[in-house]
């Protein structure tokens, strides 16, 4: 090549290298390559994250349904069929699979008793990154669905006052139960709709060798505990002398003897003594008159035997000669704590306040519980009881298994008799003790094997057991100064308010209480329902619940029976575990 023709190349090469004109296409097209890679995996990154989101939602489904019919280790036709159902209604495999999945068949194992085990993997086709090579993405999911196996004790704390006689939203005193539309009928029906939700769990639990309770603890201004009580030990219950508020009248005897000459047959009938002087003829005959008169009543504390008025027996009345009473099982609380409990805002019981100490094993006069007895109780200046309030409460129900027994379920509820007043911390006390597994219906055993086991075990095999309250309630706590309660008559014994005076300190010193008793019933690992029917909420029994989503307030019979199923079915749910 000449020296001109090099150049005139070399001069045209530099021209072109300096020229910038048109450089933005060849760019673009050097760059379209990594840049539809990059904008073709973030579309069908996102499509596959769909899919897989949606995969995990079947397998989530499929397993809690499958679950439900879960019996024993075999998965049955039934249960996959089951399973299936519910994951094709999130991930349809047919007749057009979701997002265009390859064909694939979930797999349902048992990898444990009481476990049910769903896996499922698939691939979905590409759309842009077919370009590169890649044709298919895989999304795959496994899920267990687990009911978990532990024994399970359910106590119902009711409020049987009077106002449960009435409908949803009336007040006033209604003295007969209004058959279809009580706030009491609504109840029945709502704690039955528990025990039906809770069947299928119960049935499972059984078949397991395991349990689920339940246990009913009525009150109003009494709580009838104490023939229950003296049945796990007859030393739980005082004996001997007890001091009652009551009266003595005293008597007054008057005798007049008259002595005569007559016959032994004269004197036999005038119910003589005979003293003969010619054999049967003629004797002195000694003839005894006694009048008795009562004085003035004597009002105060005195003792009054209960030796045998404990057992259960008929016994004359000590303070009506000619009549008699027997013990329907309501009790008076043991010692308390007057002082410290002043309506403050502490939520912890004193040592020394032995009525709200749930788990305190009586030993001593002071930490046994004495009979309500009613029939001997009298206000000062009181002559007649019949204007006292004396209303003992349904006896309560221990901890029972009630399996396929709905109707001896149903028999307890429809035996319940609302009357008298409300004390919200006396049925929490007893509700906390009766579900208690270290108080006086401890297990003798407290981890055993034994689904028959009466008590409360802290385990049952192996597991500790589950233990809820359902505290029910449809108005305020209302204490009365001259009602017979559990804590005697207030304006006469004094146990709650000390030294204090007034309804209103009466009123807040039983709230603290109320406070106290819910703080020791959580601390047992108990969780805490309430509910308020047909009557405000207050904040008192919202923080009594053990979160505010397990605290309610509810308006009519509909709502009531809705929230203990509610109730149960958070009770008896599946969980999904990972």
């Amino acid at each position: 090549m000449k020296r001109e023709e090099k150049d005139g190349a070399a001069q045209f090469l530099a021209r072109l290298r300096r020229d910038v004109r048109g450089n933005t296409l060849a760019i673009m097209a050097a760059a379209m390559i990594p840049l539809l890679a990059l904008i073709g995996s973030g579309v069908d990154m996102t499509r596959a994250y769909m899919a897989q989101n949606r995969l995990r939602q079947a397998c989530d489904a499929g397993a809690l349904a499958g679950r439900r019919l879960l019996t024993g280790t075999t998965v049955t036709t039934a249960l996959r069929t089951e399973t299936l159902k519910y994951f094709d209604f999130n991930f349809p495999r047919s007749p057009v699979p979701f997002f265009e999945a390859a064909n694939f068949e979930p797999a349902i194992t048992i990898p444990q008793q009481g476990t049910l085990r769903v896996t499922a993997a698939t691939s979905i086709p590409t759309t842009i990154m077919k370009m590169f090579g890649f044709n298919t993405l895989g999304i795959s999911a496994t899920c267990s669905a687990t009911q978990d196996f532990v024994g399970t004790d359910i106590m119902l704390v009711l409020d049987m006052s009077g106002s449960m006689n009435c409908a949803p939203g009336v007040s006033g005193n209604c003295n007969e139960v209004e058959a279809s539309n009580s706030k009491m009928s609504a109840l029945r029906s709502a704690a039955t709709s528990l025990y039906e939700t809770l069947k299928s769990a119960q049935d499972q639990l059984h078949s397991n060798n395991l349990r689920l309770r339940y246990g009913f603890v009525p009150y109003n201004a009494t709580i009838n505990v104490g023939r229950l009580v003296y049945a796990k030990n007859p030393t739980y219950i005082r004996s001997g002398n007890y001091l009652y508020n009551t009266r003595v009248t005293p008597t007054q005897t008057n005798t007049s003897t008259e002595q005569r000459y007559t016959s032994k047959s004269s004197c036999d009938a005038a119910n003589g003594s005979y003293q003969a002087i010619i054999g049967n003829l003629l004797g002195i005959c000694t003839i005894t008159t006694t009048t008795t008169t009562n004085g003035s009543p004597t009002w105060g504390k005195f003792p009054i035997d209960i030796s045998q008025y404990v057992t259960g027996s008929s016994v004359s009345t000590p303070t009506a000669p000619g009549t008699r009473s027997s013990w329907a099982g309501c009790i008076e609380e043991r010692i308390t704590n007057n002082v410290l409990i002043n309506g403050g805002s502490s939520t912890s019981a004193p040592s020394d306040a032995w009525d709200l100490d749930i788990n305190r094993i009586p030993n001593s006069d002071e930490s046994r519980w004495a009979p309500w007895w009613p029939e001997v109780v009298y206000r000062v200046n009181e002559n007649s009881q019949a204007t006292e309030t004396r209303y003992c409460a349904s006896q309560a129900s221990r901890l029972r298994e009630y399996y396929n027994d709905k109707a001896s379920f149903t028999s307890y509820l429809n035996s319940l008799d609302p009357q008298g007043s409300t004390y919200h911390d006396i049925g929490m006390i007893w509700g906390a003790r009766f579900i208690s597994p270290y108080g006086i219906f401890a297990s003798s055993t407290p981890e055993t094997n034994n689904p028959n086991d009466p008590d409360n075990p802290v385990k049952l095999r192996g597991f500790n057991v589950r233990k809820y309250i359902i505290f029910m309630t449809d108005g305020d706590l209302s204490p009365n100064m001259n009602e017979y309660t559990t804590y005697g008559v207030e304006s006469l014994d004094k146990r709650v308010l000390g030294t204090a005076s007034g309804s209103t300190a009466q009123l807040n010193r039983h709230l603290q209480r109320f406070r106290m008793a819910c703080n020791a019933a959580k601390s047992q690992n108990t969780e805490v329902w309430v509910i308020a029917f047909a009557t405000t909420l207050t904040d008192d029994m919202r923080k009594c619940a053990s979160d505010d989503s397990k605290a309610a307030g509810i308006s009519s019979s509909a709502d009531l029976i809705a929230k203990f199923q509610e109730i149960g079915s958070k009770i008896g749910s599946l969980r999904l575990s990972q």
